[in-house]
């Protein structure tokens, strides 16, 4: 749609001489119908100029190749018969001059037009008619097919809604939108998205923390509950637990967006952005394993035996550590109350560490490990 074509048609008379005949070019869409030589000719209207183009799915065009109604040569027909020169055909024209054809003859015509955004049908049939009356024979009727280009409705990122992450593993994130092309679904070839952290940009490098690049080559993008002329394009993305938060701290401000881009099997595309959301804080630990003190003595201590254990960031920010103990029992008289158990974050002796934190059931301690925000799985 939009493009300026010619279109050629060769017209022989091999029966009486006809005169005065005034080629005017019309269309008509071709439907449901095998081919354009199957179309009724009651469905058929004459290709408007430009002026009065209206709602019309094509229209007679100027162009700055040809002259209105200046004469054609011989390039389509080579019969025993004789050529005469026929016209070329621009806006605001859409038929030629009074031409005489007689037994034997061949002439060829050329028109001039456009196909509009007002098109439907993606399969248009065109033909000459002496001013609206059928000639006897129509050996052949030309066909246009029209290559539309896929295009957006809208898109979104996760619905529309903030993304929260799950602890120590991947989320799954889905961009989606409504992709529609006139030549049918099927026209529909390839598909990418990138999902991605404002300030990263659509065309960031893959990184697990702000840039995720998905495609239908890798299968991360498909096209899927396809009719007629669209199908829902559905790209999904594995998001790292760590991947960077927008809501709060460094990156506040800013926001995850998704880009789209489709292309059909004639290299047209479209491509479409998600409003933005936000990455939602996550804050996570994992911790690896009990404290086993071991077994101790009445009135004795570990000494500079440490029992650890490993804690692990499992979210997207740099989070710190509190803890709080219970009194230890052995079920029985025996136990150790709470705020005889130290902690620290290296290793020590007992009785000789001024620094140490003892444990208490009710206040918790902070630790002050600082854990970074990890930046891989």
């Amino acid at each position: 749609p939009g493009s300026t074509a010619r279109v050629r048609f060769a017209i022989e008379n091999t029966g009486l001489p006809i005169t005065s005949q005034e080629f005017l070019l019309e269309y008509a869409p071709r439907g449901v119908a095998p081919s354009c030589e199957a179309v009724s000719p009651a469905t058929y209207t004459s290709v408007p100029s430009q002026a009065s183009c209206g709602t019309s799915p094509v229209c007679m065009q100027t162009s700055t190749n040809v002259t209105n109604n200046e004469a054609s040569t011989d390039l389509l027909f080579d019969t025993s018969g004789d050529f005469i020169a026929g016209e070329i055909i621009e806006s605001p024209s859409n038929k030629t001059n009074l031409i005489d054809i007689d037994q034997n003859e061949y002439t060829e015509l050329e028109y001039v037009i456009t196909p509009t955004t007002n098109i439907v049908d993606e399969n248009l049939c065109f033909r000459v008619t002496d001013n609206g009356s059928d000639v006897d024979t129509y050996l052949s009727v030309a066909a246009l097919q029209l290559r539309f280009d896929p295009a957006f409705d809208s898109v979104a990122l996760n619905s529309g809604l903030d993304i929260s992450l799950t602890p120590g593993t991947t989320t799954l994130v889905y961009a989606t939108g409504t992709v529609t092309d006139l030549n049918g679904y099927i026209d529909l070839l390839n598909a990418t998205a990138t999902i991605y952290r404002s300030g990263a940009g659509a065309s960031c490098t893959p990184d697990n923390n702000n840039c995720y690049v998905l495609s239908t080559a890798d299968n991360s993008c498909s096209f899927t509950d396809c009719s007629g002329n669209s199908c829902t394009l559905s790209c999904s993305a594995n998001v790292q637990f760590h991947a960077d938060a927008t809501d709060a701290d460094t990156y506040e401000g800013q926001e995850w967006l998704a880009y789209m881009e489709v292309e059909d099997q004639s290299a047209g595309y479209d491509f479409a952005s998600a409003p933005g959301i936000e990455l939602l804080t996550l804050r996570a630990l994992a911790v690896d394993s009990l404290i086993n003190y071991g077994s101790l003595s009445v009135d004795s201590d570990t000494g500079s035996f440490n029992p650890t254990t490993t804690v692990t960031n499992l979210g997207n920010t740099p989070i710190n550590v509190d803890v709080e103990g219970t009194d230890l029992s052995d079920g029985g008289d025996s136990s150790i109350p709470t705020n005889q158990q130290k902690v620290a974050n290296y290793t020590f002796t007992y009785n000789a560490c001024a620094t140490c934190q003892q444990l208490s059931s009710s206040t918790p301690i902070t630790l002050g490990l600082n854990l970074a925000k990890p930046v891989n799985p």
